[in-house]
């Protein structure tokens, strides 16, 4: 077991002989946040149960992110996760030397599964690794995994040189540079953004797939001094600085639609779940000045924002969003 120090998170490489011990130990030694590693809990259903078992018996309230294939999730594993603090980041990524086959129909299955049970996950992307890949598999990738709803999607590529893309005859190295802005974009925008609750009803009145959204995001990035090259900079800004970025974005591309009069209700809709992520992540609380009022706001009529607009008086307002006693609660002021 390898602990980070100060002993709160760590990446932990259990012995499979003896996972109570380890989790044991991990209990006592204080860790509270930790990365399970190991293709032997990622592919294998049984050991990946056994761990689960054993995780909620000695370490119940920590947080565990788990990294595992697709092909292993069920209605038994999904149950044992719900028992758990956890995160799961789901394979849909190639490799090297290897075809990679994207099976629609089984990532479908376990989203619904996954979204079914409450569980948290994202997807584990890729780009020019697996043999074949071209800019088209992307966009479809891309494409396809938006509309699951995963809470995140990453590319450990981004950051990791010993996954780096490769320049083969259907990815050229403009391809690349080109799939890597992108693959930021979706980082900056969706996943440091926390854009999950809303994306997709956002993204429909614009008519576009994901993946032209986010070439057209990271091209906006680019001309602002916020792309790839100031990677460090533009990922330690807090959530609220790209929450501005994502607005100013949105407006700028529902003004191109020509659907100015759903911008009040598409902004309200980004900063109000934006105020109660940053009130359960961060302990922040939050005034806004809305143009509709917050219950209309969090309900289910916002999901489809043209029919929204149509039917929904707008409400000027200024809303608190705060911690009422443990729980979120929202007032108008």
């Amino acid at each position: 077991m390898k602990q980070a120090e100060g002993g709160a998170k760590a990446e932990l490489d259990f012995d499979l002989k003896d996972i109570d011990a380890d989790l044991e130990r991990a209990a006592k030694n204080g860790v509270t946040r930790f990365s399970l590693r190991g293709e032997k809990f990622s592919n294998d259903k049984k050991a990946l149960a056994d761990f689960l078992k054993k995780a909620a018996r000695w370490i119940p309230n920590a947080y565990i992110s788990i990294p595992v294939s697709a092909q292993v999730l069920d209605a038994e594993i999904a149950s044992l996760l719900q028992s758990l603090f956890c995160s799961l980041d789901v394979f849909m990524r190639g490799e090297a030397g290897q075809k990679f086959f994207l099976d629609k129909k089984l990532f479908s299955k376990k989203a619904a599964l996954l979204n079914g049970a409450g569980i948290v996950f994202g997807f584990l992307m890729d780009y020019a690794r697996a043999d074949g890949d071209s800019v088209k598999n992307f966009r479809e990738r891309l494409d396809f995994a938006l509309p699951l709803y995963p809470n995140h999607i990453d590319f450990e590529q981004l950051f990791s040189p010993q996954k780096e893309a490769r320049n083969t005859a259907t990815f050229s190295s403009q391809d690349i540079n080109w799939a890597r802005g992108v693959a930021f974009a979706v980082r900056v925008f969706y996943t440091e953004g926390r854009a999950v609750p809303w994306f997709n009803s956002v993204l429909k009145p614009l008519k576009i797939a994901p993946s032209k959204f986010f070439s057209d995001f990271a091209e906006w990035q680019r001309c602002n001094n916020a792309g790839w090259e100031e990677r460090q900079k533009i990922l330690s800004l807090g959530h609220k600085e790209i929450e501005k970025m994502q607005v100013l974005f949105l407006e700028e591309k529902y003004s191109e639609k020509r659907l100015n009069h759903m911008i009040p209700a598409v902004t309200d809709i980004v900063r109000i779940n934006g105020a109660y992520s940053r009130l359960e992540g961060e302990g922040e609380e939050s005034e806004l000045a809305l143009s509709y009022n917050p219950d209309d706001l969090t309900s289910p009529a916002a999901f489809d924002i043209a029919a929204f607009c149509d039917n929904v008086c707008m409400e000027e307002c200024r809303a608190k969003i705060y911690d009422s006693g443990g729980e979120m609660a929202c007032k108008i002021l």
